[in-house]
């Protein structure tokens, strides 16, 4: 007959909280600890319910993600078509974790220990966000969307950022522009801090001169591409071309282009970064570059579950190729 929770902790010699730790999968107890409570476990049938008969095999078939951009962002439904995918061909479930009450105090592993996952996803979170450490150096496999922190077992998955826009500067380079803004992301975002110092780094290779004036503070979004542009149009000397770190923040640079009754691309030449569906059907259709969402979803489960299935892999950090697509919204400067 199976022991109940207060002999295995007397059998153990530990706490029936120590042992509850144990089933739940807490990090504070010591590997030895929980080896000797495991040990009881598994010899003595121990199993209080399901959903810890499936902690003890460690096998739930289920994976989390956190994430703090809105289901609904064109962003993240390309992104959800790749992780769905991969999902069924890896027999794997998933859960949204949802962010209700997260604080200081709050606790990811404690999180994610209820909800009884093997590894989570994390999208949309900046370092500044939440205090990650705790999560970085427990046993549960993660991967990092966007965010380059690695662990013992996590890590991350992105798009090759620098290399993506040095070929829009050089780019429009080819086009005669040699005045070229740049509206930023948010620059305590992994990709937003890569995108602008590959900014910096392709105008400086180009022998182009850094301009201040030239660079707008953005957060991804259409306002800012609006508020961003607006702001170079008032220049004396505008520039001929604008770089945004997003597509809404190229719609938005490209509405106010149109509102100040300047022409996209004849005034101003636009390019964006993500390519979302939106962007073929403006007018003119938005030059961008193209990350695979569908492929960074889909890659980012297969990594995860080879970190769960192979406990000794190495964590990855991986960058998907991005592509130019060149549409109507940038043409020849002519002086």
């Amino acid at each position: 007959m199976g022991k109940n929770i207060r002999e295995i902790a007397e059998l153990a010699g530990v706490s029936i909280a120590t042992v509850s730790k144990v089933i739940n999968g807490y990090t504070s107890v010591s590997a030895k600890t929980r080896e000797k409570v495991m040990q009881i476990v598994n010899d003595t049938g121990f199993m209080p319910n399901s959903a810890a008969r499936e902690l003890v095999k460690k096998r739930s078939m289920t994976l989390g993600i956190f994430l703090t951009t809105g289901l609904t962002h064109p962003f993240f439904h390309q992104l959800l078509g790749g992780i769905e995918v991969a999902l069924k061909e890896k027999g794997f479930d998933l859960i949204y974790l949802a962010q209700l009450g997260w604080t200081e105090e709050y606790s990811f592993v404690r999180h994610l220990r209820s909800r009884n996952v093997e590894g989570v996803l994390v999208f949309g979170f900046q370092r500044r966000d939440l205090n990650f450490d705790e999560l970085i150096q427990s046993e549960i496999p993660t991967i990092f969307i966007d965010l380059d922190l690695t662990g013992p077992r996590s890590g991350y998955i992105t798009s090759e950022n620098k290399h993506s826009i040095k070929r829009a500067v050089e780019y429009l380079y080819s086009l005669n522009h040699r005045k070229i803004a740049f509206i930023t992301g948010t620059l305590e975002s992994f990709a937003g801090r890569l995108r602008f110092e590959a900014y910096r780094q392709a105008i400086s290779d180009l022998g182009l001169p850094y301009v201040a004036e030239f660079v707008a503070a953005g957060n991804w979004e259409k306002p800012s591409g609006y508020s961003g542009t607006k702001r170079f149009l008032a220049l004396q000397d505008r520039p001929t071309a604008i770089i945004c770190s997003s597509d809404m923040s190229a719609i938005g640079a490209m509405e106010a282009v149109m509102d100040a009754g300047l022409s996209v691309p004849d005034d101003i030449s636009v390019i964006g970064f993500d390519d979302i569906e939106l962007t073929q059907h403006l007018r003119p259709a938005l030059t961008t570059i193209r990350q695979n969402t569908f492929q960074i979803g889909k890659q980012a489960v297969e990594l995860l579950v080879e970190m769960i299935n192979n406990p000794d892999s190495p964590p990855p950090a991986v960058a998907i190729p991005t592509e130019l697509i060149i549409r109507d919204s940038c043409t020849v400067h002519r002086e």
